[in-house]
């Protein structure tokens, strides 16, 4: 499964706003799809505010980035 979010942060490496899905790739049932997609909000919600000096939060705040999260069914060969 996979999901493209798009955010801006501010000077102080917080969230503008809400992130917007641009992108998703769900599969199987709704309940493992939510689940996923929950996922990726709490990995995203845990890393904020992200560190940074003062003039690379100058240089960065407001500016769009999109971050791609994708999560690989683990096939038998990788399990081994």
């Amino acid at each position: 499964m996979e999901i493209t979010l798009v955010f801006s942060l501010r000077r102080d490496g917080t969230l503008i706003g809400k992130p917007k899905v641009t992108w998703t790739k769900l599969a199987g049932d709704t309940v493992l799809q939510r689940a996923f997609v929950q996922s990726v909000l709490a990995a995203l919600d845990k890393a904020l505010p992200l560190p940074f000096t003062d003039s690379m939060g100058n240089a960065i705040a407001g500016r769009p980035f999109a971050l791609r999260f994708a999560a690989r069914t683990p096939t038998r060969e990788s399990a081994i």
